[in-house]
């Protein structure tokens, strides 16, 4: 598929989902390496209310050499370089893995509003390219956006007193849209539920208003979200985050060759 068409819906719409990106050997093999996590002690999971089931799993890049070299992938970086028009370098990674019947939803909510508040990133020229590790369906939880939100600038209109970093990923997050305002949104721009393939990938910009509801069927829905940020958008200051939520080495990434058994 053409790159400047991708980029073309992605100015337009502020989303675009790229169809069997990954093979299934190489989805099994980052859902294999996802599961060391699982089972281990790492300062960046987080859970769900209940406090047994995993809600995400941050900055596996950071120590992990596999899930490094997945974010230097040539489809993946390429892409991100081209849209923003320079090299860039790697500002969050995460695994949401929605477990079956216990994944919890996201609210409506944009992204940027949480690195430029948390981290000092004063535009929002970044991009989240997102693989699926697990067919998505209507009843697992999908991602759903608001085509074209991304040019209304900020929408947040929901804020919560401050809080520890806990609050940024939580079911409860920091920063939300209200019910009232996203379906005003939804009633004009519509919306969009992203459902799909393991080894697909969604790309969408970083001020698209979206959501995600419970995962109520019999299946995980495991997504891997990697945050790219232009080198020149590098933070102003330093966060108060953890590393694994707020990127401390800014250093722009070269392509590498990704392969399932790295």
């Amino acid at each position: 598929m053409e790159t400047n068409y991708i980029i073309e819906e992605l100015k337009l719409k502020g989303f675009f989902k790229i169809p069997q990106v990954f093979s299934q050997i190489q989805i099994n093999a980052i859902k294999q390496q996802v599961s060391r996590y699982v089972t281990k002690k790492h300062p960046g999971i987080v859970f769900e209310e209940d406090q047994k089931s995993i809600r995400g799993i941050h900055g596996l890049h950071l120590f992990d050499k596999f899930f490094c070299n997945l974010s230097r992938h040539p489809i993946l970086l390429k892409l991100a370089m081209e849209h923003l028009g320079e090299p860039c370098y790697v500002h969050q990674y995460k695994v949401n893995l929605k477990k079956k019947h216990t994944g919890q939803a996201w609210p409506w909510h944009q992204d940027f509003i949480f690195w430029k508040h948390g981290d000092g990133i004063e535009t929002p020229r970044l991009i989240n390219i997102g693989v699926f590790l697990d067919r998505v369906t209507s009843d697992s939880g999908p991602l759903c956006l608001i085509p074209g939100s991304h040019l209304l600038g900020e929408l947040t209109d929901i804020e919560l007193s401050a809080g520890a970093w806990e609050q940024d990923v939580a079911a409860q997050l920091r920063y939300t849209i209200s019910e009232q305002r996203a379906l005003m949104l939804v009633e004009h721009y519509g919306r969009k539920y992203i459902t799909g393939n393991a080894g697909d990938v969604i790309v969408f910009d970083p001020q698209t208003v979206h959501r995600s509801s419970l995962n109520l069927s019999d299946k995980d829905r495991q997504l891997l979200l990697i945050t790219y940020n232009a080198i020149s958008n590098r933070p102003f200051k330093e966060s108060n985050r953890p590393e694994f939520l707020s990127a401390k080495g800014t250093k722009a990434l070269e392509v590498n060759e990704f392969s399932e058994t790295v």
